[in-house]
């Protein structure tokens, strides 16, 4: 396993097509997910373009994060930046997934020098905004099948004045049974661990590496910049974009998508059928080959 250190912590990170250009740097999300589910992703793109992925600090192999510490979504970038200049390179193309697109969003605004372009992958921009598209799509199941208390929740969210950080505890406390999961398109919990067991090599860690995320996700979720709006910032980045959504997608709702092809000119969205959340999951080729001609539609 491979570490860089910065600022004193210990970061995880996997490198493949060392040498060749240009470097895309994937962002995970979860909060708190690991970039190990990725790996096999990775792989394919570091055929085309070198590609940097890793355990954002606080996360599973990289070091953890001590309580005194306060970690939130500026200082998981600014820890990135410094994690480049550490790793010898000049400017690369952040890919950010879910919670990660976030993070691939101010990045690209504050390190406009840094940033070739920018990719996003069902993107989280804004906690309120995906509070809503959660419940949204999740409101009619729980009215069709007599869940009323979860139905309650959702109209909470939908129809009331409401701070993104009451909207984001309230859809986080929604429940997400087989039948939820298969209202909403969610991908089978049987045909996912399928994939990570033919794809994925599982690391033999400790326990207590696989629960760092619950500091790292509480963490975030305890400043105030986890519950900014950076759907905003998406008009002052200068440099290509690019937004990956699936069809079922329910973290990037129909309104940012709109937003997006309404408001950007450098911006391009693609949409995967039939896929929800894990493009590179349910569709693997198409994601790659859609990455891989975009960047080189930019390079030309």
């Amino acid at each position: 396993m491979a570490y860089i250190t910065v600022d004193g912590k210990n970061i995880y990170y996997e490198e493949y097509g060392a040498g060749l250009r240009p470097t895309l740097v994937y962002l995970h999300g979860g909060p708190g997910e690991s970039c190990l589910t990725y790996s096999y992703q990775a792989r394919k793109l570091g055929e085309h373009f070198h590609v940097i992925s890793f355990d954002q600090y606080g996360v599973f192999r990289s070091d953890a994060i001590p309580e005194e510490e306060r970690a939130g979504v500026k200082f998981h970038v600014d820890l990135i930046d410094r994690m480049r200049i550490a790793l010898g390179i000049k400017s690369w193309i952040p890919i950010g997934h879910s919670f990660g697109g976030m993070l691939a969003c101010w990045y690209a605004y504050k390190y406009p020098a840094s940033t070739d372009a920018v990719i996003y992958d069902c993107p989280m921009w804004s906690a309120l905004h995906t509070a809503r598209a959660m419940a949204d799509v999740l409101y009619p199941y729980y009215v069709s099948s007599g869940n009323e208390e979860m139905a309650d929740v959702c109209r909470e969210i939908l129809l009331t004045p409401i701070s993104p950080r009451e909207a984001f505890d309230k859809v986080m406390y929604l429940e997400i049974d087989d039948g939820a999961r298969e209202f909403c398109h969610i991908i089978k919990m049987d045909a996912y661990y399928d994939y990570l067991d033919d794809h994925i090599e599982e690391p033999e860690l400790p326990r207590e590496a696989r629960e760092k995320y619950l500091t790292f996700a509480r963490k975030l979720r305890e400043e105030d910049d986890f519950y900014e709006n950076y759907l905003v910032y998406l008009k002052k980045i200068k440099k290509p974009q690019l937004l990956i959504v699936g069809e079922y997608d329910m973290t990037c709702g129909k309104p940012e998508q709109e937003w997006f092809c309404e408001h950007l000119r450098n911006g391009k969205m693609v949409t995967f059928a039939n896929s929800a959340h894990l493009s590179w999951f349910e569709h693997p080729k198409l994601y790659t080959d859609t990455i891989v001609g975009f960047v080189e539609g930019i390079r030309k």
